[in-house]
């Protein structure tokens, strides 16, 4: 889909490699909290009330959710500035709170919308063993509600979910990181939570969307998580969506303008050097430094990623693996203030340009879809977005952790700088497709309309018989084929798109592309996104069922470009 440009990539990247080669020299005039370094007494001192349960076990203990229940409970006694309620009820029958905070106290999201302040959520525990995300919203809520932060809800409605995956949370087993209990990284009903932004099957993501996202629409999602053992120097790396499917402005806005300013907020603050979400290719010097090698693509399967598609900013973070979780939580501790006080001081500029890129994506469907000449990508891939100085470790070893079979990372000596290495992360699309006016369901596909209404997505049905004219997908063949580091084994489709017209029955579903979630539905239902409806399985025994193993048929789902 055509998109108007915010910003000029080429000052952008002069600022960015501006600002990392300022924090190059700065980290040499002043202590930087490099490895595991922390400072001296760096959450402060607390009444017992008030300290985490991380904080009470000197940093070997992550939260169960009871602890969760019980530090909720204490807030909703000891501040006036809290509501709480439940995102949902998990597979064990376990509740997964969300906390808001702000002044004066608001309850739902109507009183959010009438208050015109931004919303923001924040969530750790989606990966429960990735952990240090969860210790650290503790100490946020703690700041502002009883430290010197209660001015960020002078802007802001916050909202916080620390632990999402809440029964991966309490599946506790050995891990040869810190702490060496912690929970899995599936849930009850063994999926891999973070990746059901597109297929809502978890009762966590669908709780995520019809009691939050749909409802106290945050213009900012925050999401914490830990990489493996990585190669870079940074404390906390960080991405935001990069479908490029969706409206490139909150993307540009969140990389080009957040980015910069959290790195500068974080240093300022924390000490800390704040990276790009990237891997590092082998050898040194490094090279590339890249998102693919990361494991953080272009689709839309991740919830940062997915929320990209709503119009909206989200952003996602990770520690690096092998520092210990007193430093990781300290690092996502320092990012989240970074962020949150970025968005107070920005927050009628964000808002304005998601209010913008929605009445833009509205506004290019009516004008342009009926002519066909509308297209929007359905992949994309990652490219040089410029080369700049990267931080990085030049030696690094595994070591027995003494007394037990398990393994860590040692690193002797500080990270480097290294000059020139060539930043990947700028996502471009590879293929594209028509932009209908809408699409038109056959009434058996009662199901993939249950999953547009749970994204938010307005559907109707046709009230009688009704000739439309547009193009139908011919499916020459449909297999599967692994996709990501897990090798799920996602439907693929071949075809092609011919020109067609037709006349539906009274009670086909109807979806009208102009409405603000137009690029969620043209993800979902577009039969070449590579995990859009179709990648997910969502329609294989439908298919079947109609023959597609015994040869070329019509993708069920019409795109009109014209309607009766």
């Amino acid at each position: 889909m055509e998109r108007s440009t915010y910003h000029r990539v080429s000052g952008i990247l002069v600022l960015l490699m501006a600002i990392l080669f300022i924090g190059h020299i700065s980290a040499q005039e002043k202590e930087m909290y490099w490895g595991n370094i922390v400072p001296e007494n760096w959450n402060g001192d607390w009444s017992d009330k008030l300290r985490t349960p991380s904080e009470k076990s000197g940093f070997t203990y992550t939260a169960t959710n009871d602890d969760v229940l019980n530090y909720f409970a204490m807030l909703l006694e000891s501040s006036e500035n809290v509501h709480v309620f439940n995102m949902f009820i998990s597979d064990l029958r376990r509740s997964s709170p969300v906390l808001v905070m702000s002044n004066p106290r608001i309850t739902t999201p109507e009183e959010a919308k009438a208050s015109g302040k931004m919303v923001v959520y924040l969530q750790g525990g989606i990966h429960p063993e990735e952990c240090e995300g969860k210790e650290a919203l503790f100490m946020v809520i703690r700041d502002i509600l009883f430290g010197d932060k209660k001015h960020l809800l002078d802007e802001l409605v916050i909202l916080i979910n620390p632990n999402f995956n809440v029964d991966g949370n309490e599946t506790r087993v050995l891990t040869g990181s810190y702490p060496r209990l912690a929970g899995i990284r599936r849930n009850a009903a063994n999926y891999d939570v973070n990746r059901d932004a597109m297929k809502l099957q978890t009762l966590n993501m669908q709780g995520a969307y019809e009691n939050v996202f749909n409802t106290w629409d945050p213009t900012l999602i925050f999401d914490m998580h830990r990489m493996g053992n990585t190669r870079h120097g940074y404390a906390i790396g960080q991405s935001t969506s990069n479908v490029v499917t969706a409206h490139q402005a909150p993307r540009e806005y969140v990389t080009y303008t957040m980015f910069p300013s959290i790195v500068e907020k974080a240093r300022e603050i924390g000490n800390i050097e704040v990276g790009m979400h990237c891997g590092l290719n082998r050898g040194w010097p490094p090279t590339e430094f890249t998102h693919d090698n990361s494991i953080w693509s272009t689709e839309a399967k991740f919830m940062a990623s997915g929320y990209g598609l709503r119009n909206r900013m989200a952003i996602l973070v990770e520690t690096p693996g092998g520092e210990t979780f007193e430093k990781a939580i300290y690092s996502q501790y320092i990012y989240a203030h970074a962020l949150l006080q970025h968005c107070a001081e920005h927050s009628k500029e964000m808002q304005e340009i998601c209010k913008k890129t929605e009445q833009e994506v509205v506004e290019t469907i009516k004008a342009k879809a009926a002519s066909g000449t509308l297209k929007n990508y359905v992949s994309g891939k990652y490219v040089s977005d410029g080369k700049i100085p990267v931080l990085a470790f030049r030696d690094r070893t595994m070591h027995q952790i003494p007394g037990t079979s398990m393994m860590e990372l040692y690193r002797p000596n500080p990270p480097e700088w290294v000059p020139n290495v060539d930043l990947i992360t700028k996502p471009v699309g590879t293929k594209e497709s028509v932009v209908p006016r809408g699409y038109l369901i056959p009434e058996k596909l009662d199901f993939i309309v249950e999953k547009l209404r749970r994204h938010g997505v307005t559907v109707t049905q046709l009230q009688k018989d009704t000739k439309v004219e547009g193009s139908e997908y011919m499916i020459d063949s449909m297999e599967y084929k692994p996709m990501g580091f897990a090798k799920y084994q996602m439907t693929t489709l071949s075809g092609e798109f011919t020109p067609s017209s037709k006349t539906f029955p009274a009670g086909t579903y109807v979806v009208d592309m102009a409405q603000p979630l137009a690029n969620v539905v043209f993800y979902c239902l577009e039969p070449e996104v590579r995990d859009g409806f179709v990648g997910w399985n969502l329609m294989d025994e439908y298919l079947a069922d109609i023959g597609v193993n015994e040869g070329k048929i019509a993708y069920p789902i019409f795109k009109y470009l014209t309607i009766e």
